[in-house]
């Protein structure tokens, strides 16, 4: 598709963030001890700088995320 931008993190929160604004979850892969998670979208180093800024969102849409996350990582 035109216009995705596939994005890494090791952050969950950050990526928790990024599932919220409506990007998909395409992978995870182990470096080492740390997890990294993909995630695919549009503008998906814009949407991340904002997790860093003063963006709001929903409380629960963003642990209802995060749990998704978390359920994802640690899955075999």
């Amino acid at each position: 598709m035109v216009g995705l931008d596939r994005y890494g993190t090791q952050n969950l929160y950050e990526a928790a963030y990024l599932l919220a604004q409506g990007m998909r979850l395409v992978g995870k892969e182990r470096k080492g001890n740390k997890m990294v998670v993909y995630l695919e979208g549009q503008d998906a180093q814009a949407k991340a700088m904002e997790f860093y800024g003063k963006t709001r969102i929903d409380a629960k849409t963003l642990f209802d995320c995060y749990r998704t996350l978390k359920d994802f990582v640690f899955q075999a």
